[in-house]
């Protein structure tokens, strides 16, 4: 038997005595400060006291975490300390415990306490009845004074206050068990939990009251059942059971009839444990469940398949399947049929040798071999090719063949099929010697034997450039050639250029909008061969349009014609520069007219030459210097191939632009404009306000492992508020969102304007793009428009 005792008119003045006293400490050097909750390790409040024997003593203060002992008298050193924090701990006094003063040991010293430790007597608990009791039964508790109990708890906190008791007496309470009550010992207290100030007597049971659960004599075993089966189990005091749990979690529905127990299994039934959870929410497992898959499983045909065949599985349970994974493909696919015994479905053009997945709504799946059918080789039409020449591959099931890729590197997708031979025309860089290998729409590959590969027999270049040269275009190309003397012209992307060939080396004129896309084409008497070579082009490119020396007049034979086609590859915002000579005299005139002699008005404004004005709606200029320039609006450029006059016009064929007047000599005309070599890797419109993000250039967005130090990050911006005077950009890195070595933030110019602005990452910047998943843009009052790469 427990017993411990209170006397509880006193408590609460007890307690209040207590609150006001202080604590001092027998200490091996260090005073122990007790003011109340100030650090170190002080006592500021202990209780209650008095306090029931076996009931739980509290001590309050500051690191009571590291007290080690608690000596009372009457006792040996309690080592067995609740710590509830380091502002809390209590122990359960012991029914030897005697008044006096309580010290507390630390590794700093002792505090002993002002004022003694006394003891209530009159509360106890004596028995529980019945020991072992099922909820919503009545529990019957004896003792002494249970007449001032004010609650009962349960194991898990469950609390019956006393307006719930069925009856109380001095000497016994009665109550109903609740139906959330679990096995464990329980508590009487002398003060209701709602009043958290106090500090209540616990007096604990000595034996744990044992709640009835649900329960079976043996755990069933569910091997191979399916869903929708229906499951009866039997059991005892079934009619506690609020839950039934599938291994997943899920909960079903359920009936209960006396001893029995049913229910149906679920679609997405899966192997693992079946419990019962009466209202306390402690699980009970019922049963074990292996649920049912597919078996025996046969597939026809399983072999030699290809993309859009139909396949038929046979076998048992096959109702159970759900959908198809086909290796090489990530989405699963739907079924065509299904039986109890037959399934079939139709094969993705992806799907690749290796294990189909028969995939059942439990989320397991059962695997079955397939192989696809291969393109088989048998030989080349001739096992000797000449660089750049034909390539025929022949064999069978030769039309599954996508790509075929060289030794040394070079792919060709550009095939000629069919099933029984590949025609290709070998490239004419990374190719070497050897095997070739054949590479199937679902990814798959097939290698030949070896392909011997000479050099070509029209003209070709032996040694292309390194990767690193920088050849610009708008200057002459130089390379060495063999099989020259077979050479009879040279195209630049496909149009041809001028070239000059000395011996063996080839001076080729290259355009200077020539790129890092560029492809030369050398023609032969005998063939031709590509290559592909990497150019910088010039950024300022200048194309003379019209040259001579014509004194315009307003008749035939004085006038400056332009071909439509000389502004083909001209972009909007180009310059067009007027270049004449003033004849002797105070006074002249142009007229620009398009091909078809309507007017063209370059919103330029007026032009003076000597002070007279011509209206603009005259389609007149006048000129006050040698040079006049204009800009070429996307407008003006539509309207000249628009305007142009016919092709079988009998004076000016296909003219573009026709300039006429009176004592103007011209003498050149020229287009300009200027090539951005930036590249832009993201374009749209980010609104940052109050320092959001932009992620879209990290963890894979955009590949920071090509970006090199020097180049140039350029930001294109607008504010959102111009008048608010200031917006920052701020650069960071993915991980962390953490700011680069270099740069916190950028301010910016305030600015009605889209603005660019420019930032060349360090080596530290650099690095921590490509080691920290790249770049992501914060920041505060600005509209990103784009970042480009220069």
């Amino acid at each position: 038997m427990n017993k411990t005792y209170k006397l509880s008119a006193l408590w609460m003045m007890c307690l209040m005595l207590l609150s006001s006293l202080s604590f001092t400490a027998c200490s091996d050097g260090d005073d122990e400060d007790t003011n109340q909750y100030i650090g170190g390790i002080s006592l500021n409040v202990f209780g209650p006291s008095p306090v029931a024997r076996g009931g739980v003593l509290r001590f309050l203060g500051s690191g009571m975490d590291r007290v080690t002992a608690i000596v009372i008298p009457g006792c040996g050193e309690i080592t067995d300390i609740d710590v509830v924090s380091n502002e809390e701990i209590r122990i359960t006094v012991p029914q030897t415990a005697e008044p006096g003063y309580v010290t507390l040991k630390t590794p700093t010293g002792e505090i002993v306490t002002k004022t003694k430790l006394t003891y209530s007597e009159p509360i106890s608990l004596e028995s529980l009845s019945p020991a072992s009791i099922k909820a919503g039964a009545t529990l019957t508790i004896k003792g002494e004074y249970l007449n001032l109990i004010k609650e009962v708890i349960f194991a898990n906190s469950v609390i019956v206050p006393a307006t719930k008791f069925a009856s109380q007496s001095r000497a016994e309470i009665k109550l109903t068990v609740p139906a959330e009550a679990q096995t464990g010992k329980i508590i009487i207290s002398d003060t209701s939990s709602e009043d958290t100030e106090a500090i209540p007597n616990w007096i604990y049971s000595d034996d744990e009251l044992k709640v009835v659960l649900p329960s079976v004599t043996e755990v069933a075993d569910l091997s191979d059942k399916k869903p929708g089966d229906e499951i009866v189990l039997t059991g005892n005091d079934l009619d506690l059971i609020a839950k039934v749990t599938m291994p997943n979690g899920d909960e079903v529905e359920f009936t209960v009839d006396g001893d029995k127990l049913t229910f149906i299994l679920p679609e997405n039934i899966s192997d693992g444990n079946i419990t019962v959870l009466p209202a306390s929410g402690v699980e009970v497992v019922f049963a074990t469940i292996g649920v049912a898959l597919p078996s025996e499983v046969i597939a026809e045909p399983a072999t030699e398949l290809r993309g859009g065949d139909k396949i038929t599985l046979t076998g048992k349970n096959m109702e159970l399947i759900a959908d198809i994974t086909f290796p090489g493909v990530a989405d699963a696919v739907a079924l065509d049929s299904q039986s109890e015994t037959e399934v079939t479905v139709t094969m993705p053009e992806a799907a690749t040798s290796g294990n189909i997945l028969l995939n059942t709504n439990s989320g397991t799946s059962v695997e079955v071999a397939i192989e696809t059918q291969k393109p088989v080789f048998e030989a080349f039409a001739s096992d000797e090719v000449a660089l750049a020449g034909q390539v025929t591959i022949q064999g069978k099931n030769m039309d599954l063949v996508v790509k075929v890729t060289f030794t040394g590197g070079a792919e060709v997708t550009e095939l000629t099929v069919s099933g029984t031979e590949v025609t290709l025309t070998m490239p004419s860089t990374q190719v070497e010697t050897g095997v070739l290998t054949l590479t199937m729409a679902n990814g798959e590959t097939v290698e030949t034997p070896s392909l011997t590969i000479n050099a070509p027999e029209a003209c070709y270049i032996p040694e292309l450039p390194a990767e690193d040269a920088e050849l610009k275009g708008g200057e002459v190309f130089i390379i060495t050639v063999e099989n020259g003397d077979k050479l009879t012209g040279v195209l630049v992307n496909g149009k041809e250029v001028d070239y000059l060939l000395n011996g063996n080396t080839l001076y080729v004129n290259m355009p200077q909008t020539a790129d890092a896309n560029t492809v030369i084409t050398l023609v032969s008497s005998n063939g031709q061969v590509d290559y592909a070579i990497a150019f910088i082009p010039a950024t300022n490119i200048k194309n003379v349009i019209w040259s001579g020396m014509t004194d315009i007049t307003w008749s035939e034979g004085g006038r400056v014609v332009i071909p439509a086609s000389a502004f083909k590859d001209v972009p909007a915002g180009a310059t067009m520069t007027f270049c004449y000579a003033q004849k002797d005299q105070v006074w002249a005139q142009a007229q620009i007219n398009y091909g078809n002699w309507t007017g063209i008005n370059f919103n330029e404004g007026d032009i003076q030459f000597d002070g007279t004005i011509v209206p603009t709606d005259v389609y007149g200029w006048t000129f006050d210097n040698r040079e006049t320039t204009v800009v070429l609006t996307q407008e003006i450029l539509n309207n000249i191939q628009a305007n142009q006059a016919p092709a079988d016009d009998e004076l000016y064929p296909g003219a573009g632009i026709i300039i006429q007047g009176n004592d103007l000599i011209f003498t050149q005309i020229y287009v300009e404009w200027e090539i951005s070599l930036a590249v832009t890797i993201w374009e749209g419109e980010f609104i940052c306000s109050g320092w959001s993000g932009n992620q879209d250039l990290a963890w894979g967005g955009y590949d920071w492992s090509t970006f090199k130090v020097g180049k140039s990050l350029i930001f294109t911006v607008d504010f959102v508020d111009p008048t608010s005077g200031w917006a920052c950009i701020s650069p960071r890195v993915g991980d962390g969102w953490g700011a680069w070595p270099s740069v916190g933030q950028i301010d910016l110019i305030p600015s009605a304007e889209t603005q660019k602005v420019v930032y060349v990452p360090t080596a530290e910047d650099v690095e921590a793009l490509q080691t920290k998943n790249g770049l992501v843009m914060t920041g505060d009052g600005y509209i990103l428009r784009k970042i480009e790469i220069e």
